[in-house]
């Protein structure tokens, strides 16, 4: 039996870059602000703890460095 992925990964980036604009808008008070922020914080540590509870899969340490990498490059490259 397949499996019926029922997530979209750009829309959830695009959520979480609109909350990031929102945050970071000189027209957002404190008190929003924080709040926006506070829930990015909710979403790191739900996919920390879900990351953990997962299995390691074969090449998964290998694509860890490749992504490791890239960003090492795109810092060097002053491309953030």
């Amino acid at each position: 039996m397949g499996y019926k992925k029922s997530w979209d990964v750009v829309d959830v980036v695009s959520q979480i870059n609109r909350m990031t604009s929102e945050c970071s808008s000189t027209y957002t008070d404190g008190f929003t602000g924080w709040g926006i922020k506070q829930d990015l914080y909710k979403i790191k540590e739900i996919l920390n703890e879900a990351i953990r509870r997962c299995p390691t899969y074969a090449g998964e340490e290998e694509w860890l460095k490749e992504q490791e990498q890239k960003k090492i490059i795109r810092i060097l490259s002053n491309d953030i």
